[in-house]
């Protein structure tokens, strides 16, 4: 009876599968210019621009800033910083307050362009930061009032700790319009490689210019017919913006559709401006690298200023080519793990390289084994120093951070056309990330953490652009409480063709509008309800797994791992059928990342955060050997590379790394 109806239920999977294509659209990218891809990025930067310099105060006196001005545009600071192996260099243009005013500035960075380009260096130029110093652009434009982004009890909106700039709304025209004529004398008069947009995590909000565009944006979404199936009426012309929520008011507005579409109208305005700049841009040199600072991918929407979500990763990074992840340095802090693998991996998934300030070994470790071609940015250069970027560790620049500038300027070779072998896919949906339960994003972020310091192959998988689910071997949906009916019909159709699948807690329970499912969207593939114990299923050539819980630890934060990882874990090597390409046997403060390059060769790239206490004796076993069996391990922090011994047994090649500081480059041959 029970093999009956066994098979009645596959059957039913299958029957819903059909409907379904596995293949879903691949993320867009943008083409890479041929320096981009041939030397790699490590940045230097010192983009704060003369006008708000001199509007901030401080100690020094207007010749003291002139004179500092000057020599941070001069041919000896660029040559210091092309001798410490930096290959761009970020500098200041414009931040908000007149162009007249800026002017002068402006002039200095196109003159300083011309000098770095001639000593073969790239160029990047700080422009704007979604704020106006308002004193000096009223004084040019009065209408700017209308630019200003207010809240939702009618008052402007400021820079933390500087009430001259205030916010505004980069939708209005009247913004649009500067920053067109901005990026024209970035890309056509200073010339520059990169033009770089800072803090674009500010959206519209209560303004009348923002909630008329509001309006307009529910008119387009929906007929009137839709309008009234999901508020109950048609007309939205008296429509207000949503109040952002207090704690206790989160779960009843994330489940109000016109708190919803505020925060898609947000996002989706945020995405065009992005997209209108970078577009204009392109047409002045098609080989201009765009930039933002939308800050770093975490699983939920970035908000910033307006407590409401304004950053949508997912549909911005298309338009662009690399973004910032502005947060600390990455290290392990009483066995929590700071680190900014989601934007690595998520940048990776679009083709952009992800910007961080990386001011020691771990940092730069971390965005050599997991960023697109790019160490980030480990020195700022103030007046005559050059130092660890901004408010990060240590306190000068030493030895070792330029040996390991030397390390990735030295081995392009190891780190160009390297496509990461990603067998575990993460899907995350935009609607979960917007409005599902915090809870469900908190254990999401959790069993990732295990993934990422389990060394298990993975990778993040956004559902607005998801591709070919057929690369994965296993598809995990961590608590993904929101998922739309396509998406279950394309995972099914990837569990009919032999693939594993990872539930957990509150996965599909929701339509991608919060509207709750009377039966989970996948409980269908296994024989009962969803419960309190694991579940494990085979059906057909593939498999499944539900797991009832996430268990986070006792006052939880991002970059701590689930109690319950060694179960989650588990599963997921369940799901696969059997082993993984790669297994390493290190301890938790070592990860892995995984590549394969067009000639075969593969990489694999590990990091101790725990600098503290390098990890002796660490076996690794990769799946399939390769043709020759040749391993050699490379480091900074090794005098010389040193070829590894290594055994073939059924297939597998097998090695030793004998002493791991904090990165080592396994090229595997």
């Amino acid at each position: 009876m029970e093999k009956l109806i066994s098979i009645l239920l596959w059957c039913l999977v299958l029957l819903s599968a059909a409907a379904f294509p596995q293949s879903l659209p691949e993320p867009p990218r943008q083409p890479r210019p041929a320096w981009w891809r041939e030397q790699g990025v490590v940045m230097a930067g010192g983009w704060e621009p003369l006008a708000p310099r001199l509007r901030g105060g401080g100690a020094d006196d207007y010749e003291k800033k002139l004179d500092t001005w000057r020599y941070e545009h001069s041919e000896e600071l660029g040559r210091r910083l092309k001798e410490m192996g930096f290959n761009l260099i970020m500098i200041p243009l414009y931040k908000g307050a007149s162009l007249a005013d800026e002017r002068a500035g402006m002039e200095d960075a196109k003159r300083f362009t011309a000098i770095l380009h001639k000593l073969g260096l790239k160029v990047g130029c700080y422009t704007f930061s979604g704020t106006i110093l308002y004193e000096s652009m009223l004084a040019e434009q009065p209408s700017a009032r209308d630019w200003l982004i207010l809240d939702h009890r009618g008052d402007p909106t400021v820079y933390t700790g500087r009430y001259y700039r205030r916010w505004v709304n980069r939708t209005h025209p009247g913004v649009r319009a500067l920053m067109r004529e901005v990026v024209r004398y970035a890309v056509q008069e200073a010339r520059v490689d990169l033009v770089h947009f800072d803090n674009y995590m500010v959206a519209p909000a209560y303004e009348p210019y923002s909630v008329k565009q509001f309006r307009e944006f529910l008119k387009q979404k929906y007929t009137p017919e839709q309008r009234v199936r999901r508020y109950g009426f048609s007309v939205v012309d008296y429509v207000e913006p949503p109040p952002p929520p207090r704690d206790q008011e989160s779960e009843q507005l994330e489940a109000d559709p016109l708190y919803q579409d505020f925060l898609d109208y947000r996002c989706q305005a945020q995405a065009d401006t992005y997209r209108e700049l970078a577009e204009y841009a392109r047409t002045l040199n098609p080989e201009v690298l765009l930039e933002c600072n939308p800050h770093g991918y975490y699983g939920h929407l970035n908000q910033n200023v307006i407590k409401i979500g304004s950053v949508d990763h997912t549909r911005m990074l298309q338009y662009g080519s690399a973004f910032w992840d502005e947060g600390h340095a990455s290290r392990l802090e009483n066995d929590v793990m700071i680190t900014r693998f989601r934007s690595a991996k998520l940048g990776r998934w679009y083709g952009n390289m992800v910007f961080q300030y990386t001011p020691d070994r771990v940092s730069m470790a971390e965005s050599m084994a997991g960023n697109l071609q790019c160490l980030g940015n480990p020195a700022w250069y103030e007046g005559r120093d050059i130092v660890p970027t901004p408010s990060m560790r240590p306190a000068r620049i030493d030895d070792a951070t330029l040996s390991y500038v030397k390390f990735f300027r030295g081995h392009q070779e190891l780190f160009r056309d390297a496509d990461e072998i990603a067998e575990v896919g993460v899907l995350h949906t935009y609607e979960n990330s917007a409005y599902g339960p915090p809870e469900a994003r908190s254990r999401s972020a959790a069993f990732e953490q295990a993934l990422y310091q389990g060394k298990i192959p993975f990778t993040l998988v956004p559902s607005r652009f998801p591709g070919d689910l057929g690369r994965f071997r296993v598809l995990v949906m961590a608590d993904l409480a929101l998922v739309s009916d396509p998406l279950l019909g394309a995972v099914r159709e990837f569990v009919r063709r032999g693939g594993g699948l990872v539930l957990t807690g509150l996965a599909a329970k929701f339509d991608e509008q919060r509207h709750r499912r009377e039966r989970p969207g996948l409980e269908d593939l296994f024989a009962g309800r969803f419960g309190e114990k694991t579940i494990y299923a085979k059906l057909g050539a593939g498999r499944a797994v539900y797991v009832p819980y996430v268990q986070l630890p006792p006052e939880y934060m991002l970059g701590m791992q689930p109690v319950n990882r060694r179960q989650l874990l588990a599963a997921v090597r369940w799901a696969a059928g059997g082993p993984f390409a790669v297994d390493v046997q290190a301890p938790e403060s070592v990860t892995m990342n995984l590549y394969r390059q067009p000639s075969g060769r593969r990489l694999l790239h590990l990091v101790n955060y725990d600098d503290a206490h390098p990890v002796a004796g660490i076996d690794v076993v990769l799946r399939p050997a390769t043709a020759r069996g040749l391993v050699t391990m490379l480091s900074p922090d090794l005098k010389k590379n040193v070829p590894l011994a290594a055994t073939r047994n059924g297939g597998a090649l097998r090695f030793r790394v004998p002493k791991l500081d904090v990165y080592a480059l396994l090229a595997i041959e």
